[in-house]
């Protein structure tokens, strides 16, 4: 057992580490090509929002899929299909007056395969490693995935200056092919197979979600969490560049969010008492600071992405770990829809953020979801006090 926990770590880690540069990489680059392009967030706010759409039916379509074969196909195909598809991107690259429009349909696409992948790569978890070490496979995933946001952005924002971004863009299809490979020998555990035998229905899964307040209110704070995520992702770029003037300024201030990041299994470890609302709480605040003062900005950003890289943390582990086995891709698949859908609204709201109130919009949003995240505190504290009534 120890030899197949060795053996499924060090493939499962190095195929995540392959797949999140070229991911991250990819939509960097994207952001940096759109944004120089028009001078506008608007573009690139339509993009990614365009991206996200797909996602609020193919969540549940995955869930069904996953079940019905299991992760591991799904994180085979769906690399294999990614790496292809930036192949295939690359060569009609060659054309430069297709750059763009070839940029935003490859980041749409790209953005439905990676619906399959994320939950496929959510739910072999408990299926390649004991319960007991989910909590470090988490953390090492978590860590791995900011050291590739950071290496992706400052190297591809270095290459740029002397590579063009379609040679990138094959580079990047290559590695997803390898990353493809390495799913292939993940060994899945025994225990995991038996316990897939029953599968739920999409209606019994509902019903279980509806039934656990926990999940709601967990949910309800990840949907707040994903919309900051949407904006930021959005609103980072357009201010750096229109303002700075430099795509190495942009990287090293999401290399800032990704440091943060990277801290959030130690900051877990720190201060295990941490609530997912004080996480919350702590996200929102911390957007006050992101303000065109540099070293202000930076320590925002870093602020962010601990306190938003521990709460994911805690919700990816809390659903593998109290959910059923045989409920988990369904209830992941129902919250990606939330999540998922809240983001694609977070990056159409990010450009009109920025017409409204300019540098400023980040101040306005942080407010307003201060506001939410009060509201669904005092809801579930009330629902506590009606059930203690009850009983």
């Amino acid at each position: 057992m120890r030899e197949t926990h060795s053996h499924n770590f060090s493939y499962y880690l190095v195929s995540m580490a392959i797949t999140f540069f070229g991911f991250y990489g990819f939509m960097y680059l994207v952001s940096v090509q759109l944004i120089e392009a028009t001078g506008s967030p608007k573009l690139l706010g339509q993009v990614l929002a365009l991206t996200m759409a797909p996602a609020l039916i193919l969540n549940l379509v995955a869930g069904v899929l996953i079940e019905r074969t299991n992760p591991k196909i799904v994180m085979l195909v769906t690399d294999l299909l990614t790496g292809l598809l930036f192949v295939a991107a690359a060569l009609v690259m060659t054309n430069p007056t297709w750059q763009v429009v070839t940029l935003a349909t490859v980041s749409v696409v790209n953005k439905a395969i990676g619906v399959f992948y994320k939950l496929g790569n959510k739910t072999i978890v408990p299926r390649l490693f004991a319960p007991q070490q989910i909590t470090r496979v988490n953390g090492f995933q978590t860590q791995i995935r900011q050291v590739a946001i950071i290496s992706a952005s400052m190297l591809i924002a270095s290459l740029l200056i002397w590579v063009p971004a379609r040679s990138l863009i094959l580079i990047m299809g290559g590695a997803f092919l390898c990353s493809a490979w390495l799913d292939q020998r993940f060994q899945l555990r025994p225990l995991a197979v038996q316990q897939s035998v029953k599968r739920p229905k999409l209606s019994p899964a509902w019903r279980l979600f509806r039934q656990r307040p926990d999940l709601i209110k967990l949910t309800s704070l990840a949907i707040i969490g994903c919309l900051v995520d949407a904006v930021v992702a959005v609103f980072v770029p357009w201010l750096v560049l229109t303002t700075w003037h430099s795509k190495l300024a942009l990287s090293l201030y999401l290399g800032c969010e990704a440091g943060g990041i990277i801290m959030a299994p130690l900051l877990k470890r720190w201060l295990p008492r941490l609530t997912a609302v004080q996480l919350s709480y702590g996200a929102l605040i911390s957007l006050l600071m992101l303000v065109p003062l540099p070293p202000l900005f930076g320590v925002g950003l870093w602020l962010l992405g601990s306190l938003r890289g521990c709460f994911n943390l805690k919700f990816y582990t809390y659903f593998q770990t109290q959910v059923p086995a045989n409920f988990v891709s369904r209830l992941l698949a129902l919250t990606l829809v939330f999540t998922d859908g809240t983001a694609a609204l977070g990056a159409y709201l990010a450009p009109q953020l920025v017409q409204w109130w300019g540098i400023w919009g980040l101040l306005v949003l942080s407010g307003g979801l201060i506001l939410m995240t009060a509201a669904i505190q005092l809801e579930f504290r009330r629902q506590r006090v009606t059930e203690r009534v009850v009983d």
